[in-house]
């Protein structure tokens, strides 16, 4: 018999995973980091080994856990983690091995926000790309992006490359930096069918603006994520603080 409550609302391999993921975080698995057993946890939470599986295998790509033939899966160490993003194509989703599906790609008229950014005339044509990142088969996140028209046939021709790989080694275009503000918003009508969540949920935001080396902007990006199976990850580096009027440095 199950000894916790879980919603209805989210997943349940998901909220096996949070529950996993404080335990690990915590310290609280015990000697030599071995965990429990798969059966062991069936039956702690109630559910099949293939729901407990599906939990484990997020926390694997997480770098929180591995697994050996014959030793089991383990906790691994935090010097063994990778604390820095490593893929540079789409460092929202690096570490997740999302499976990217492209939905639509269509030109429209640059408008507002976005015409201003990338400084075009209002109505100036712009290539729209929509992708969904998959994670387990479930809708993760809804990626809008932006770019110059003359883009629009590369994508065709070639699905399954990366954005930032196109732009770099098709067009030149060296992209250097994005600047990511995060924010909170309800879901609109065509993202709530695509990440299969109610009209008006809350997802996070991700606005990515993308520039090139040589400082001109190149892209934007809207990338919508299901607030229930993402958390957002920031390491800061803090130089010492210049000495203040009247501090005596020591």
């Amino acid at each position: 018999m199950s000894t916790h409550t879980l919603s209805a609302g989210v997943p349940i391999y998901h909220q096996i995973a949070q529950v996993l993921r404080r335990r690990i975080e915590a310290g609280e698995w015990g000697q030599g980091n071995h965990l429990a057993t798969e059966q062991a946890l069936c039956r702690e939470f109630g559910v099949s080994r293939t729901t407990v599986r599906h939990a484990l295998s997020q926390l694997k790509r997480e770098g929180l856990l591995s697994s050996q033939r014959g030793v089991g899966t383990r906790r691994v160490g935090e010097s063994a983690r990778s604390k820095y993003v490593s893929n540079l194509s789409d460092p929202l989703h690096a570490t997740l091995d999302s499976d990217p599906r492209i939905i639509s790609s269509e030109m429209v008229s640059a408008r507002g926000a976005i015409a201003t950014f990338l400084g075009l005339e209002e109505g100036a044509p712009l290539f729209k790309l929509i992708r969904v990142h998959f994670l387990d088969d479930e809708p993760l996140s809804v990626v809008e992006s932006y770019l110059p028209a003359i883009m629009e046939g590369a994508i065709a021709q070639f699905p399954h490359r990366s954005l930032h790989d196109i732009m770099w080694n098709d067009f030149d275009l060296k992209v250097a930096k994005s600047v990511h503000t995060i924010s909170v918003s309800r879901a609109e009508p065509h993202i709530a069918d695509l990440l299969r969540i109610g009209l008006g949920d809350p997802v996070m935001h991700v606005q990515a603006s993308t520039y090139l080396q040589d400082g001109r902007p190149i892209r934007w990006t809207d990338n919508f994520f299901r607030e229930d199976r993402y958390q957002y990850s920031a390491e800061f580096f803090w130089e010492p603080p210049a000495p203040s009027a009247g501090s005596s440095g020591s």
